[in-house]
C-alpha cells in the first residue's frame, strides 16, 4: 500500500490595519525558499489584491509556477485610467520575508495617505 502525503498550506498571517479590503487572498504560507519545489502551484500571479479607497496592492508571482520567479508587489490608484501600467509603486523580490515586510509597510497610513484623493 502507497501512501501519500500532501502538505496543505494556511494562508500568510500579516498585520493589516482597519479600512482594507480583501478582494482575493490565496497567499499561502509556502516560502519557495524552504518548502519543495513540488508545491510551487502555490505561487500564481493573483495572490493577493487588498484595496482601500483609491488606493490598491496587488500581488503575485512571475512566471507563475516557475520556482526562479520572483513575487512582485504593486501599488496602484484605481483613479488612474490605466493604474497598472503606471503604478505608484512596484517592489519584486524572491524572499517571501522582504514581501511581507513591503505589504505591512504599504498598508500603514503613514504611507499610504499621501496617495489618497
Amino acid at each position: 500500500m502507497v501512501v501519500i502525503t500532501i502538505k496543505i498550506f494556511e494562508l500568510q498571517p500579516l498585520r493589516i490595519p482597519a479600512g482594507w479590503t480583501v478582494n482575493y487572498n490565496s497567499f499561502s504560507e509556502y516560502d519557495p525558499d524552504t518548502d519543495s519545489e513540488e508545491y510551487c502551484f502555490e505561487l500564481c500571479e493573483d495572490m493577493l489584491q487588498l484595496k482601500n479607497k483609491n488606493i490598491l496592492i496587488d500581488l503575485g508571482w512571475y512566471p507563475e509556477g516557475d520556482i526562479k520567479g520572483n513575487y512582485r508587489l504593486c501599488l496602484v490608484d484605481t483613479n488612474k485610467e490605466f493604474p497598472f501600467e503606471t503604478p505608484l509603486q512596484v517592489f519584486s523580490s524572491s524572499s517571501k520575508k522582504e514581501i511581507i515586510q513591503i505589504i505591512e509597510y504599504w498598508t500603514n497610513y503613514e504611507f499610504f495617505s499621501k496617495y489618497l484623493c
